[in-house]
């Protein structure tokens, strides 16, 4: 089997991971001069970026950065990924090493071992001295020794043990702004930091250490930061309590390709295909499908990706497939059957009972399951004039497809 370079890079570019380049770009909303406007306002202003995964938020700042190219700001894009947990210091060490590779920050050598220190064992060493008092005959040293009255045997051992050293946070932010101080004085220009996918953090008690019960210590961060954050945390009371150190909160929201009232919003429709012609410079999918699979992702963008890549693999392993309603719709039903492990609580099924017989789509703003059903993209969040939610296409058609047996489960709990 031959494969075209167009191909080889569509398969490639619509990878849910694939990040835009400058050229896959494409502006959506004025987000990026929203936070523009906020940093030129402040010196130390902190930012965060909320939205559901998939919905576009590393693009959107990815354009900020562009924005930002020819000012007076210095910005640095870290991509803090999936990982166990995140804590003030592990997100201070990711944010000094990012300051040390970049070329354009200008740093020492020694400026960056100035703040690694405060990380690094420190090893002590401690002297055992055992005495034996009295009349002392032969020993465990061999020792022979006849005498009235006290006798002292001192045995020194050395022993070096290590440990973590025990340094106060505060002494760690010290070092940090130093370096953020040497950045600027040596590049002459005001570093902002972007610390994208937070969201990704698999431990959530640890992100809501980090940026509310720590907020105090992320405010005292010398610079403009702009944090991207779970979407929980734009539904939390939490962050509303501990919200002092941060400026604004700001939503990416899935595009709403069909408003509040169900009409067809023909500029979402147009910005999507715009994003799917410069990542499909092979694209088998006619565009009348195109639009179908547009409206099962629900205006989530890493959904439709998904969806177009596998059909755009299935007619390249075998090119005489038919790209028709038929192959559409089994892309769709296995994003469906995906979403049968999103319920792995029957009081989701009973949720979503609820929603579907409701007569008001408004009515998911008042679920006390909002918060969980958004972080599970059962619920999606849309913008159009004003908040709203809705329930993903797939989930839709999963209690469509489901209804009685979901049905009959619920009556005899």
């Amino acid at each position: 089997m031959s494969i075209t370079p167009d191909q080889k890079r569509t398969l490639s570019l619509l990878l849910p991971n694939a990040l835009a380049t400058k050229d896959l770009l494409v502006p959506r909303g004025n987000l990026p001069e929203q936070l523009y406007a906020e940093i030129l306002s402040g010196d130390a202003v902190k930012l965060l970026v909320a939205g559901q995964r998939g919905m576009g938020k590393t693009t959107e700042l990815l354009r900020f950065v562009k924005e930002l190219a020819g000012s007076e700001f210095l910005p640095l894009f870290l991509q803090f990924g999936a990982q166990g947990s995140i804590s003030e210091a592990g997100l201070l060490f990711s944010m000094a090493q990012t300051l040390d590779k970049s070329p354009k920050c200008k740093l020492e050598t020694k400026d960056f071992k100035h703040l690694l220190e405060w990380y690094e064992q420190e090893t002590f060493e401690s002297v055992t001295e055992e005495g034996i008092g009295g009349e002392a005959g032969v020993g465990g040293d061999l020792m022979i020794m006849r005498a009235k009255g006290r006798i002292k045997h001192t045995k020194n051992t050395k022993i070096t043990r290590k440990r973590k050293a025990a340094r106060d946070i505060r002494e760690l932010l010290e070092r940090f702004n130093l370096l953020l101080e040497k950045v600027a004085n040596t590049s002459k220009k005001r570093p902002v930091f972007i610390v994208d996918d937070i969201d990704k953090v698999q431990d959530a008690s640890s992100i809501e250490n980090t940026f509310i019960h720590a907020a105090h210590f992320m405010g005292q961060i010398n610079c403009p930061c702009i944090f991207t954050v779970p979407i929980t945390y734009a539904t939390s009371s939490y962050l509303r309590i501990a919200s002092l150190p941060y400026t604004g909160m700001y939503r990416v929201p899935a595009v709403a390709l069909r408003n509040l009232s169900g009409r067809r919003n023909e500029s979402d429709f147009q910005f999507m295909k715009k994003v799917f012609e410069l990542r499909m410079p092979y694209n088998p999918v006619p565009s009348p499908l195109l639009d179908r699979v547009l409206e099962y992702s629900g205006g989530v963008l890493i959904d439709a990706m998904r969806m177009l890549r596998a059909i755009c693999k299935a007619k390249i392993l075998n090119n005489d497939i038919n790209v028709d309603e038929s192959l559409i719709e089994s892309q769709f039903q296995s994003l469906v059957d995906d979403y049968k492990f999103a319920f792995d609580r029957p009081v989701l099924w009973k949720k979503l009972s609820l929603i579907c017989r409701a007569p008001d789509k408004r009515v998911i703003m008042t679920d006390d399951a909002l918060p969980e059903l958004l972080y599970k993209m059962i619920v999606i969040e849309y913008s159009d004039g004003g908040l709203w939610f809705d329930l993903h296409p797939a989930v839709r058609r999963l209690y469509e497809q489901n209804s009685d047996l979901i049905e009959d489960a619920l009556k005899r709990q």
